[in-house]
């Protein structure tokens, strides 16, 4: 039997306008509230206004250092381009929940068992059959410790020895221990899965380097510059992706982006300048305003000096006026933080402790307690890798004159901030996306994190903070797992190295022409840079 909202769904196809669409829901008894339809119809709709084919072209922001890899990723540059290359085995949506993508099946058995089946029929750009073996490779390229993969960290409870194989599709892992977050681990956009022998020893090197299952191939790629990917005619999801070809394009500023946007060179681009917005809207391009758990902190190392002295490190928290820089800094598209991170975690506590406040007298005491009467000089490294990390170095700075404190802000490109120094910087800042708090614990701050940037584990208190961090991934118990966590942030929050300000939304730019972005918690800018522009397309 044919439903109202189906028979509607079929005149869509036939090319009806949406006025046309409004009268005849009411012939056929669909309630239509306010000019809303039904999902099925929106959609059906939708498809009716898509124009297949075309180049997308896709700002980005990079250096010589770019590169392409399906487990790893350093800067944005990196990641636009691996989520148009490779899939993994799940996905976040836009409210943050976990759906299958590669996986047909993945599931938690037991508290240290997982069950993984892949879909059958889904091809590699090589032509290769995707099978559990390529899945299996993969766990084991990013737990290979010498190649310092983003989710190392994350896989660290997988027992490759203990990995069984039960057909073609499907194998069973067996922990060495329990840990609740693997789900969320396999969902990240960086665990792609790559075909067995893809660069078994270095990053973004290889005859199998740019091989995936994504919805484009790398047809070119000159880090620094320019990548050209081409569509996947044989992507495993019907009817995706849309368009033909994308350029991803590297800019030396946030001010060559917008120009480029404004002038047509290019159909969107992530991270409007803020301040930036209304001139973007005023010239007829959209904005998404995506409100989110991002954030971009100032980070001090706490193996290296002033910093090894704990009450410097609160000193500093203390020398920055937070609702300034959200204000200023953000121009408001964001909230303050309290040098916690993972906002949108059940278990974050950071609305529990006083909420820090620009307290320059109080700073000038502790750093009098430290040694340094005299006030403090430091260089502080920034870079518009990423929006707020220059406007909060800058303002901080300005901040910190009243403390005592002579700061040096040292704005580099990306490539610089993210090249050989990356994680040597004495004081920097970073930007981070949104993730749960053990997830991102294990990514930027466990001794094992590919991205220790405080390096928090020459702290005297890491070890415990480590113990607790295991006791937390072996909890089923929800409430009691959030009782462990807030521990775990109480040290933080008491003695960590980073100075979190503030969390952001992301404020991106695009095209009139281009459809299908919709607004998303997650990590990545542009829906997820269109689901690896997937879900994307001209109008």
């Amino acid at each position: 039997m044919v439903t109202a909202d189906e028979a509607l769904s079929r005149e869509v196809q036939r090319g009806m306008t949406r006025q046309d669409i409004v009268k005849r829901a009411a012939a056929l008894g669909i309630v239509v509230s306010a000019g809303t339809l039904g999902p099925l119809t929106e959609a059906a709709f939708a498809r009716t206004q898509i124009k297949r084919g075309g180049t997308f072209r896709q700002a980005t922001s990079g250096g010589t250092t770019d590169f392409i890899d399906g487990n790893h990723i350093v800067a944005k540059s990196d990641i636009v381009r691996l989520v148009a290359t490779f899939d993994a085995l799940a996905r976040f949506d836009e409210k943050g929940k976990i759906q299958m993508h590669l996986a047909e099946e993945l599931k938690a058995e037991k508290a240290n068992q997982y069950l993984i089946r892949v879909r059958k029929g889904i091809e590699f750009h090589n032509g290769k059959t995707l099978t559990i073996d390529d899945v299996i490779y993969s766990i084991a390229r990013t737990k290979n410790a010498k190649l310092k993969l983003f989710g190392n960290a994350a896989f660290g409870a997988i027992d490759l020895k203990r990995i069984k194989k039960l057909d073609k599709y499907t194998c069973r892992l067996t922990l060495s221990r329990p840990d609740v977050t693997l789900l969320e681990a396999f969902a990240q956009y960086f665990q792609g899965v790559v075909p067995k022998g893809y660069q078994p020893t270095a990053v973004g090197k290889g005859p199998l380097q740019y091989v995936g299952t994504g919805p484009f191939k790398v047809k070119s790629f000159t880090p620094g510059r320019e990548s050209v990917h081409t569509k996947n005619a044989n992507y495993w999801i019907d009817g995706q992706p849309y368009f033909d070809e994308v350029r991803i394009i590297n800019f030396p500023s946030d001010a060559a982006k917008v120009n480029a946007l404004l002038s047509g060179q290019i159909d969107a681009m992530a991270d409007v300048p803020f301040a930036q917005v209304p001139v973007v809207k005023n010239r007829g391009r959209k904005i998404l305003v995506s409100p989110t758990g991002a954030w971009t902190p100032l980070c001090m190392r706490v193996d290296v000096a002033p910093f090894t002295d704990v009450r410097v490190r609160r000193a500093f928290r203390l020398l920055i006026n937070r609702p300034q820089v959200v204000r200023q800094g953000l121009s408001g598209y964001g909230f303050v933080a309290n040098d916690i991170y993972s906002p949108f975690d059940p278990a974050y506590a950071g609305d529990e402790f006083p909420q820090r406040r620009y307290d320059p007298e109080q700073a000038r005491s502790l750093l009098r307690q430290a040694g340094h009467s005299n006030g403090l000089d430091v260089e502080l490294v920034t870079s518009p890798a990423d929006t707020g990390m220059v406007e909060g170095a800058t303002i901080f700075a300005q901040n910190a004159k009243a403390g005592g404190v002579n700061v040096t802000v040292r704005n580099v490109d990306g490539g610089t901030i993210y090249g050989d120094q990356y994680l040597k910087w004495p004081f920097s800042a970073d930007y981070w996306g949104t993730r749960n708090y053990l997830l991102q614990a294990a990514t930027g701050v466990l001794k094992t994190a590919p991205f220790n940037e405080t390096h928090w584990d020459a702290y005297s208190g890491y070890p415990k903070f480590e113990r607790l961090y295991r006791q937390a991934l072996g909890t089923v118990n929800e409430k009691k797992r959030a009782e462990i966590i807030r521990e775990m942030q109480r040290m933080e929050y008491n003695d960590g190295g980073l100075i979190i300000w503030g969390f952001k939304s992301l404020t991106d730019g695009y095209s009139q022409k281009v459809g299908g972005y919709k607004v998303d918690r997650g990590t990545l800018n542009l829906n997820k840079y269109g689901n690896g522009f997937r879900t994307i397309y001209f109008v």
